[in-house]
């Protein structure tokens, strides 16, 4: 089979289950679809498929636009059932208060999936740092149900690509926060749900008989015109030292090429020592001006312990991202930091970041 009767069958079968879909978070929410239709993963993130990494890059997200007929000319797969992927993100940081100017590779990520028939596939993902996810996902249930298992990050609120969302960096889910388990998931039409048992270690054994869980669930609606999405999360981890919930909404609203998403974190812990409450707020409106150019806008919110007064952030930003090709992303990004110590003093402050991310 040629490549380019490949891409039209692997195109016609999935227009014909969901229409375009993209991969970051915005992007679904642009689009009112789910992540699987561009990403090996259910719930979205690192390996695409092709009809993510070959059709939708090349002709939706890209400033310039590859013909049908010459699509075939970049193809990540290596047979006709092995496939390879990439995330290259290399970060031009400079931050004000600590007076740090570097260069960092942030991510340099490689895929490799094995399509072992229509429903199983096995899916490898290497990084630069310590952490890696090695899963099998089989499509087995009603419903568009499947069943995954082994080391992956689980299901819960967007799967960003912005690691420092506060949502992120100041609650559980760090990046390499992977964990060893399996999930069960239903995506039926607009409505998604899913739930999985795991190891809630950060080794390769678990550390007590309990075990962690991970529920997620989503609904998107279009009315008159508005695209709108709701989904809930929930995960529970039962540790030696103490009992950790985390638990919050995600959401968007889409009208036109404006998008708002969003998600609200709370996380509870329960020690011999002490209990705590924190709480995180992150959120996103981003207009694309023209294919493959958008300007966007941040706020996040951190606090630590809602019972103390202080201690809290605030966090604000403003960038663009451009997508030259389909397998290219430049994005500056400007941020003001305000920060409440102890004393209740506001700390205000400026951050920098340069992204060039390579990905296929």
């Amino acid at each position: 089979m040629t490549t380019k009767s490949k891409l039209i069958g692997i195109i016609t079968v999935a227009v014909a289950v969901a229409g375009a879909a993209y991969a970051l978070p915005r992007f679904a929410a642009r689009a009112e679809q789910k992540c699987n239709l561009c990403h090996i993963s259910p719930n979205g993130g690192g390996m695409r498929n092709s009809f993510g990494g070959q059709y939708f890059a090349q002709t939706e997200m890209a400033a310039r636009k590859v013909d049908f007929e010459d699509i075939g000319r970049f193809d990540p797969m290596v047979s006709n059932s092995i496939a390879i992927g990439a995330d290259i993100r290399t970060l031009y940081h400079h931050d004000e208060d600590t007076e740090q100017s570097t260069f960092f590779q942030m991510e340099g990520n490689f895929y490799l999936t094995a399509q072992l028939d229509e429903r199983f596939s096995a899916t490898l993902n290497r990084g630069l740092y310590s952490g890696f996810e090695a899963y099998g996902l089989a499509y087995l249930l009603p419903w568009e149900g499947y069943i995954k298992a082994g080391k992956f990050q689980p299901a819960y609120g967007w799967y960003t690509d912005d690691h420092t969302t506060f949502v992120r960096e100041k609650m559980l889910w760090r990046p390499g926060s992977y964990d060893t388990g399996i999930e069960i998931g239903l995506l039926p039409q607009n409505f998604s749900a899913s739930l999985g048992i795991f190891n809630g270690s950060s080794g390769s054994f678990d550390e007590n008989k309990s075990k962690a869980m991970a529920a997620r669930a989503e609904l998107r609606r279009n009315v008159s015109g508005i695209g709108l999405g709701l989904g809930g999360s929930y995960y529970y981890n039962r540790r030696p030292a103490a009992r950790v919930d985390m638990y919050g909404p995600f959401y968007y609203l889409k009208s036109g090429a404006l998008v708002l998403t969003g998600e609200i974190g709370l996380l509870g812990t329960d020690s011999d020592h002490s209990d705590g409450s924190a709480l995180a707020v992150s959120q996103e409106i981003a207009w694309e001006i023209k294919r493959g150019y958008w300007i966007k806008a941040q706020y996040d919110f951190s606090d630590p312990d809602i019972d103390i007064k202080s201690g809290a952030s605030v966090r604000y930003g403003a960038g663009l991202q451009y997508f030259p090709i389909g397998f290219v992303e430049i994005a500056p990004l400007i941020r003001y930091y305000d920060e409440i110590d102890a004393s209740g003093n506001h700390d205000g402050y400026v951050v920098f970041d340069g992204q060039l991310h390579f990905f296929f």
